[in-house]
């Protein structure tokens, strides 16, 4: 009788995570949570949306919506790591803030949480780091506070983070690689966070107005119902909190943007299966059209190097040794013709995302030995991953602070 309930058990356990991981309820789950984001959207008209890589890219239409995007990690908001990452210091968002007098910030979360660490201690984080660095380089008086949420971050946590702010902002002002005087021109109020989920009450006839308030807000908006469990029960699907994390786990190389593009033929399939077929022609007739497109438009040059970084049709033969004298290739995919090229050709096979992780950080000091000689001999060398957006960034990245001064010579 014991061994036939432990079987029941792991099979309903067993169900449960494919459940969880089945494409057509995340779909749907994300389709629900992005109509809160809409409805957000539509209560400030005038604050841009920006998604916070790579979850909450999903929960952005951008077929309604001019989508900016940024990149803050919640394991710098996790207890006792706290951090203000100089490699993710997001300067782009304050020329967007400086703009249009703030912006909301859209992410999401897993496990049953309200709201995840990225938005409750990193964002408010970055916003007091930057207000209180401002205030010393202008010899300012204003709000340099570390405000948090309190039903999310405790008393003791938020002293412990306050009592480190100022430590972050001597390191930025240190570092020399910001120019403070430009931030300070585009940065006219303080940074204030704000949050919203689907728990918050909104008085929707009372909404403020935010060029009389005395701060610039950055609105943290978590997309996703808090669900103890993590997944519910829904009419015709099973609901999955955070639904757009993880992406590798479930989506078959579908994308937000194929997404929002063919949402009716995705959600409108009858089953996980059909959905599954659907999102995989998607993504390979994606790669198909990206092949067929012009490949000038698919790598940008650094400045006034010879480095350029784009996406994987930049690297394709024999086109991009017309443009190119050298390819580092940052995908485990590779256009069989490139291996000819001996010398002038390397491939380091970074899996994307989390997995990558790892396996760029080993990858490096290949590049950095492969790459000094071209540089010396002022080559144009082309580092390419699947979209020009992460791996590719990182290997530039580590030569430009090992071969370059601030001038880019």
């Amino acid at each position: 009788m014991r061994k036939l309930f432990e079987n029941e058990y792991h099979d309903g356990a067993n169900q449960i995570r494919k459940d969880h991981k089945n494409i057509l309820n995340r779909l749907r789950s994300i389709e629900e949570d992005a109509a809160f984001v809409k409805e957000i959207a539509a209560l400030f008209p005038s604050l841009p949306l920006v998604a916070n890589e790579r979850c909450g890219s999903w929960y952005i239409d951008p077929t309604q919506h001019k989508v900016h995007s940024v990149y803050f990690k919640s394991t710098d908001g996790h207890m006792g790591q706290w951090d203000f990452n100089m490699r993710r210091s997001n300067l782009h968002l304050l020329d967007i803030l400086g703009e249009h007098g703030g912006c909301i910030i859209v992410d999401s979360t897993r496990r049953g949480k309200r709201i995840p660490d990225s938005l409750s201690k990193t964002i408010p984080i970055w916003c007091s780091t930057f207000n209180r660095a401002i205030a010393k380089h202008l010899n300012l008086s204003w709000d340099t506070s570390f405000h948090s949420l309190p039903s999310a971050v405790s008393r003791s946590e938020h002293a412990q983070i306050e009592a480190r702010i100022d430590e972050f902002a001597q390191r930025l002002l240190r570092s020399g690689t910001i120019d403070m005087d430009r931030i300070s021109s585009m940065v006219k109020k303080p940074l204030r966070p704000l949050w919203y989920t689907p728990q918050s009450s909104i008085f929707i006839n009372d909404l403020p107005n935010f060029e009389e308030l005395p701060f610039c807000p950055v609105i943290c908006l978590s997309a996703s119902q808090a669900v103890e469990s993590g997944c519910q029960a829904r009419p015709g699907y099973l609901y999955v909190q955070g639904s757009g994390d993880d992406q590798e786990a479930w989506c078959h190389g579908l994308t937000p943007r194929l997404f929002w593009q063919h949402r009716a033929l995705l959600l409108g399939s009858g089953s996980a299966a059909e959905c599954e077929k659907h999102a995989r022609q998607l993504a390979r007739s994606n790669d198909t059209e990206d092949d067929s497109s012009s490949s000038s438009s698919s790598f940008d040059y650094i400045g006034h190097t010879n480095i350029a970084i784009g996406s994987r049709l930049s690297g394709k033969p024999p086109s991009c040794w017309d443009t190119f004298d050298v390819v580092i290739n940052c995908t485990p995919l590779e256009y069989d013709d490139n291996r000819k090229h001996k010398g002038y050709y390397l491939q380091l096979p970074i899996p994307e995302g989390k997995k990558g992780q790892q396996a760029l950080f080993e990858s490096i000091p290949t590049a950095l030995a492969f790459v000094h000689d071209h540089l010396v001999k002022n080559r144009r060398i082309l580092i390419h991953c699947a979209k020009g957006q992460d791996r590719s960034v990182g290997i530039a990245l580590a030569i430009f602070v090992n071969y370059f001064d601030l001038q880019g010579m």
